[in-house]
């Protein structure tokens, strides 16, 4: 069947009255567009899927570190529907068809990003991510952060509109992202290009709702640790990595951890876990909780979808099963 393309997908809807929730978003931007002035990159892109229904295009779930990841995440998807009794016989067998070819029991994937089943369109989708910098530091979590945009971490159903209301920083802050890419020198010719590509094929931008990273501050670099949906959530799997991961890793090692480790371990998750500003310090050792935002590439037939490096940087044509 034919689907629809995306409305709006290269407009941007600035209103000038906004929810009072959205307002302050808003003005939170502006903020820290003035303070974080550059756009820094903040690591390789994040994958997931979304899926069209008519004209409206939802995330089906996001958080793989790699396209391969995503198409076994779409597999999942398909075989979860099929098993739930709500399709008819023949999408059913469709579902289970490409989630056989995502998701094999032996052999390697079939790298096929989207699939065509009754009248659903399902894409894996690319997510780049970047971090607002000035000042020689990283931005830390905004205030209204402590409210999630979207109460799934996995951003399940979540609606791809372009033509939501939009205020003026929002929108200043998806204008500057239209021509964003890489920055020269740091990654291969074909990559750039692969950029300045998608910004003709997909010019419309929007925003995900944003992840979150602790770092540690060293003296000549900051070291990503851990992260997660919300400064919280980031803070607490710092602290889990030395309660739990590292007696865990010592004992693995044949070197098990010694009483008074395990209590300056503890210890420092106690003082992680009772932190409540963005830089603390924990065994002689500062770190910062940095805020992630995500955007989204659109066209005119929807999301972005992987770019060929993407594949190439993890060796993912006809990936082998990991189990296999």
């Amino acid at each position: 069947m034919t689907f629809s393309l995306m409305p709006g997908y290269d407009h941007i809807n600035l209103v000038a009255a906004l929810a009072p929730d959205a307002a302050a978003r808003d003005r939170e931007i502006g903020e820290r567009i003035r303070r974080y002035s550059k756009i820094l990159p903040a690591g390789s892109p994040e994958f997931g899927y979304a899926i069209q229904s008519g004209t409206e295009w939802r995330i089906g779930c996001v958080g793989a570190s790699d396209p391969s990841g995503a198409r076994y995440d779409m597999a999942g998807h398909f075989r979860q529907r099929s098993a739930e009794g709500d399709e008819d016989p023949e999408t059913v067998r469709a579902m289970r068809a490409a989630a056989d070819r995502l998701d094999p029991e032996e052999g390697r994937q079939h790298p096929k990003d989207e699939w065509e089943i009754g009248d659903r369109r399902y894409r894996v989708i690319r997510i780049e991510k970047f971090t607002l910098i000035g000042g020689g530091a990283m931005e830390p979590p905004r205030p209204t952060d402590s409210i999630p945009i979207c109460d799934d971490s996995l951003l399940r159903g979540y609606l791809i509109d372009p033509r939501a209301p939009a205020g003026q920083w929002e929108t200043q802050l998806r204008l500057n992202l239209v021509g964003h890419r890489p920055i020269p020198g740091t990654v291969p010719d074909l990559v750039q290009l692969e950029a300045r590509h998608a910004i003709l094929t997909h010019p419309g931008v929007i925003l995900l709702p944003p992840s979150f990273t602790i770092v540690e501050i060293k003296e000549d670099s900051w070291e990503p640790l851990t992260g997660g949906p919300d400064p919280g959530q980031a803070r607490s799997n710092l602290a889990g990595y030395f309660t739990q991961l590292l007696p865990r890793l010592r004992e693995f090692q044949g070197d098990p951890a010694t009483p008074a480790e395990i209590a300056a371990w503890t210890e420092a998750g106690a003082r992680i876990e009772a932190a409540t500003g963005h830089e603390f310090a924990a065994l002689g050792r500062r770190f910062r909780t940095v805020r992630v935002s995500r955007m989204l590439r659109l066209g005119r037939d929807g999301p972005e979808a992987p770019r060929p490096s993407d594949e190439e940087r993890h060796g993912m044509s006809g990936a082998a099963h990991p189990s296999a």
